[in-house]
């Protein structure tokens, strides 16, 4: 088991969460390059080609500290950003870096004084990893994470507090539900539904592979259920190599899986980096997963360095775009352009493509016409309960039946993918 299952977003709260930085950055390579340094410090981060829809995720998602970089061929987006956040009362710190005339500088020192925001000391580009760790130590970011101070993987397991939210997977197309992706949580009696940032921290293998069977028998009782209620979704979770291959899957799954041969299975995401370590181990397991009904999709494509060779050697049943390049793919050619490969690159091996991270119907239009499969974010809905994840497929399959589309076990989602 992988700190891969954590690859949610923190849920929002009343305070700013000192896990979480946002990062502002036209330069696509230095966002992901600063955005790197900061999650290899442990800090969850979320980037943004501009300022566009900055304020309402800062709403929602309530970030530690906001990134601004001072681009000086656009220092209005700047100015934007800082109006943002005056306009939704951010409680949060203001990093800004990079370089701009010196009035530009004034300008927005002066916004974020009147706006009563937390202005820290200006940072120079290039930002060395040293300086982001340095921010990262004196900013105490992540402190909050280890409230409760007793909470423990072990400690969770053993008082059967492991709970699993689902995020819709909608075929972009046909603007039907297709699958849903599990992300586990923490059930605190005092503290409520905690994310993984909150528990995993310092967890031994034995709980985390304790937590990775738990995940895979969870995922294959709720495929179950659905199925068995007439709707054929495909559970997805994320896994690491080493532990998959601990782990007895055929067992797993066919001790919980419905008898029908139509049974649609699970997918398990592996990030691309544990691909491209790992090749050959996933390779010899990859016969005995398909035999479990087990497919396997390469997860947050675009940030590793995999070569042809190894869609050669696997079959991947999706590739999934990093969300840093589908954010903003409408309005950033660049990003459309690597979308669109990253799309042709799935297709040419036989695999779908599906987008994650989607959060504007401009995005996800745009996605459409490069010809992606399947998509996935915020736009669609958040994570939820199978609960409340069944009552809309209901809800949405009832709606689609009401415009007079065929009927088929999987659940429209009415026009909220274009």
């Amino acid at each position: 088991m992988s700190h891969a299952l954590a690859h949610s977003r923190p849920e929002s709260a009343a305070r700013a969460h000192n896990s979480l930085c946002f990062v502002v950055d036209t330069d696509f390579g230095y966002l992901q390059g600063l955005s790197k340094s900061l999650r290899g410090l442990g800090v969850n981060t979320v980037e943004f080609v501009n300022s566009a829809r900055l304020g309402e995720n800062v709403e929602n998602l309530n970030p530690g500290i906001v990134f601004i970089n001072l681009n000086a061929t656009d220092p209005y987006d700047c100015t934007r950003a800082l109006f943002s956040l005056r306009e939704c009362k951010f409680g949060g710190r203001v990093q800004l870096f990079g370089r701009c005339e010196p009035a530009f500088l004034d300008s927005f020192r002066k916004i974020g004084s009147d706006a009563s925001l937390t202005m820290l000391p200006v940072l120079q580009k290039p930002i060395d990893f040293a300086t982001v760790r340095k921010v990262v130590q004196e900013q105490k970011l992540g402190t909050e994470l280890v409230s409760p101070p007793d909470l423990s993987l072990k400690k969770a397991i053993a008082s059967n507090w492991i709970s699993f939210l689902y995020q819709s997977q909608i075929d972009l197309k046909k603007k039907m539900v297709v699958g849903a992706e599990a992300f586990v949580r923490v059930a605190h009696p005092q503290h409520g539904l905690l994310p993984p940032a909150r528990f995993l921290g310092g967890a031994g293998e034995e709980d985390l592979t304790e937590l990775a069977a738990q995940a895979i028998a969870k995922a294959v009782k709720t495929s179950a259920m659905f199925f068995n209620a007439g709707v054929s979704l495909k559970f997805a979770i994320n896994i690491n190599v080493e532990t998959l291959a601990k782990l007895p899957i055929a067992i797993l799954v066919e001790k919980h899986r419905p008898p029908d041969d139509n049974w649609p299975g699970l997918v398990f995401d592996v990030t691309e980096t544990q691909v491209v370590a790992k090749t050959a181990l996933l390779k010899s397991r990859i016969p005995g997963l398909h035999q479990a009904g087990v497919s396997v999709a390469i997860d947050n494509f675009g940030r590793g360095n995999s070569s042809f060779g190894i869609f050669k050697e696997l079959p991947f049943s999706e590739i999934k775009i990093d969300r840093s390049f589908v954010h903003g793919c409408a309005g950033n050619s660049g990003n459309a352009t690597i979308c669109k490969t990253m799309i042709e690159l799935a297709h040419n091996f036989g695999s779908k493509a599906s987008a994650v991270g989607i959060e504007t119907s401009e995005d996800a239009r745009q996605l459409v016409d490069l010809g992606c499969d399947v998509g996935q974010g915020y736009l669609f809905a958040k994570p939820t309960t199978e609960q409340e994840l069944m009552a809309m497929v209901i809800a949405a399959r009832t709606e689609s039946k009401g415009v007079d589309q065929p009927s088929n076990k999987n659940a429209g989602v009415g026009n909220h993918s274009r």
